[in-house]
């Protein structure tokens, strides 16, 4: 009986990270085409372009994690609201800090940078999405 819970339990961390992986996936390359389009077609700034690109996709990734990864609903859905704007701002400031090192610091193409960027972001994105918006225990800690 214990390692058919343990199976169950595993199995469902599993299709949680592969559902997180393939939203992350639509989630960069939301974040990557716009990116692209708003630098090589409109000639916006690097900058002002990640911004951009990366608030279109944070809102589409957002909803598909709350709604398909985590099924995460909560009464409280406001405070899962602010959580998940703290990490978006952690997250802005991670993102165009790896850029500006990268590009500005040690010449890296912008698209290159832009690639490195995402990558790393993949990973603290997942520890603030998994550990602090979309978790049942913080709301058991208000009680």
């Amino acid at each position: 009986m214990g390692c058919s819970i343990m199976n169950l339990e595993l199995k469902k961390n599993l299709s949680r990270y592969l559902k997180y992986c393939i939203v992350g996936g639509i989630g960069a390359i939301t974040d990557f085409s716009i990116f692209t389009v708003l630098i090589k077609f409109f000639l916006i700034n690097y900058l002002l372009a990640n911004i951009l690109s990366i608030t279109v996709a944070l809102i589409i990734v957002y909803l598909l994690q709350k709604n398909w990864t985590f099924q995460y609903s909560t009464s409280k859905n406001t405070k899962t609201i602010q959580r998940y704007l703290v990490s978006v701002a952690i997250t802005y400031l991670l993102n165009n800090g790896v850029l500006i090192v990268l590009v500005e610091t040690f010449g890296y193409n912008v698209i290159i940078s832009k690639v490195i960027q995402v990558i790393l972001s993949t990973v603290w994105g997942y520890c603030l999405t998994n550990y602090f918006v979309f978790n049942t225990r913080w709301e058991k800690l208000k009680k």
